[in-house]
């Protein structure tokens, strides 16, 4: 059963949000545009190890794609499942070449077109999230239930190397094709239910209640100021794209290919809850997507339903708690143009 589904990360979707307002000269554009192609090359990895998840019966497993807790510093799990007689915490890397492991290394060499570079050991990682989530079940007196931990390479072409003296690595780091072979070892190795049904439902509930996303400021990472940024309502035409759509006669209008849309809007006020704050005001919403009246903007701000607090011009909206307001589906990313 999927509790928590597999979406793009905040990552990635503050990318696209970006790459669509920033001119198309801009120096940090590289950058960015080469960040967003490591956070979906990681969501087309998770995806992948998705369909061999898939085939679990849905009544014994729990299933939490991006869980996001705290222990003494926030950690984010690719994905977590639970089941009445353990829990599994998945890694997942969507990494090409060679990958080598050397004993006794915190390092992982990464062996491509005949360059090696230094990464990250995603053993080491999966065994401080072991760590972090064994801390938040004695914190939530959640006892009894073992913990294990898994890195899963998300395609078969990528080539995984050690030395002899250090074949163990192959019980911690598998192929998504033998997740359900190393499941099923689980499932011998822990045969006697360590949960019932409703300790398992409750402990569900109890994660899902602390699951938090964050949204980094993204003006600080890549040193940029507001003025950088294009605003207003995006085309909605494919083949137009252009800013900015304007309100008239409760539809937005683009004065170029006269595309009309009711709900233009929203994606503009994702894009502002993205980059700028996860709360907006009337005055922001109309400077932002560049509406020329503050009655016409409060009418859209309410139209959103969205939490609120205050009153008349100091009334202040909320961003859904752990949403994006407006996220991008595949479909969309594919025929996006994010991309100079």
């Amino acid at each position: 059963m999927i509790m928590l589904e597999l979406k793009l990360s905040v990552h990635a979707e503050q990318c696209i949000a970006l790459l669509k307002r920033m001119p198309k000269g801009h120096p940090v554009r590289p950058i960015v545009e080469k960040d967003l192609k490591i956070w979906l090359k990681g969501y087309y990895g998770e995806l992948n190890t998705s369909y061999y998840v898939s085939f679990l019966p849905e009544n014994e497993y729990y299933i939490f794609y991006g869980l996001r807790l705290k222990d003494k510093k926030d950690f984010q799990m690719d994905l977590l499942l639970i089941s009445s007689r353990f829990a599994l915490i998945i890694e997942v890397k969507n990494i090409s070449g060679k990958l080598k492991f050397e004993k006794g290394s915190d390092l992982m060499i990464r062996e491509l077109n005949n360059v090696d570079e230094g990464m990250d050991n995603p053993i080491q990682q999966v065994k401080r999230h072991h760590l972090q989530f064994t801390n938040w079940l004695k914190f939530h007196q959640i006892r009894g239930i073992p913990v294990e931990s898994l890195v899963v390479i998300s395609k078969t072409s990528t080539i995984i190397e050690t030395t002899p003296d250090n074949q163990q690595i192959f019980q911690k780091i598998i192929y998504a094709e033998s997740l359900l072979d190393k499941i099923k070892e689980l499932e011998d190795k822990y045969q006697k239910p360590r949960m019932t049904k409703n300790t398992l439902t409750q402990l569900s509930d109890t994660l899902l209640k602390a699951h938090h996303i964050y949204i980094p400021d993204i003006f600080q990472k890549y040193e940029l100021s507001q003025t950088d940024l294009i605003t207003g309502v995006q085309c909605t035409n494919s083949n137009c794209k252009c800013y900015p759509m304007e309100y008239v006669s409760a539809s937005w209008r683009c004065n170029k290919c006269k595309e009309t849309s009711k709900t233009a809007h929203i994606q503009a006020v994702s894009d502002y809850f993205l980059l700028y704050s996860p709360t907006i005001n009337r005055k922001q919403f109309a400077d932002f997507l560049q509406v020329d009246s503050s009655i016409k903007a409060r009418y859209l701000l309410l139209s959103l339903n969205l939490f609120s607090t205050g009153s008349k011009r100091g009334t202040k909206y909320f961003l859904p708690k752990n949403c994006i307001f407006s996220p991008h589906d595949e479909n969309s990313m594919k025929k996006g143009g994010f991309f100079t």
